[in-house]
């Protein structure tokens, strides 16, 4: 049953933005790089600003810091999950 003047496509991906239409994985890997790599320089600065007494607030350096640490422990779960999947595909018999 197919509903006139819908396009099944836009249904799938109600965002209907051309770059997200034509986004890889790769780029989702890259962004989410650029986005670990900006929380990791947020934490520094934060730490560098405590350190040089620019910044008051240790509950904002330690929530920076802790965001930092878990996106990076995210990350590495996600890289060894993608290793162990290249691994057995590597096992299997064609």
């Amino acid at each position: 049953m197919r509903i006139e003047g819908t396009n099944p496509i836009k249904a799938i991906n109600p965002i209907g933005n051309k770059k997200t239409d034509q986004q890889g994985f790769a780029d989702h890997l890259t962004g989410a790089l650029d986005r670990l790599d900006g929380l990791q320089k947020q934490a520094d600065i934060s730490s560098i600003g405590l350190a040089t007494g620019d910044i008051q607030n240790l509950h904002q350096v330690m929530i920076d810091s802790e965001k930092a640490e878990i996106a990076l422990q995210f990350t590495l779960q996600v890289r060894n999950k993608i290793i162990e999947a290249y691994q057995e595909i590597m096992r299997m018999q064609v």
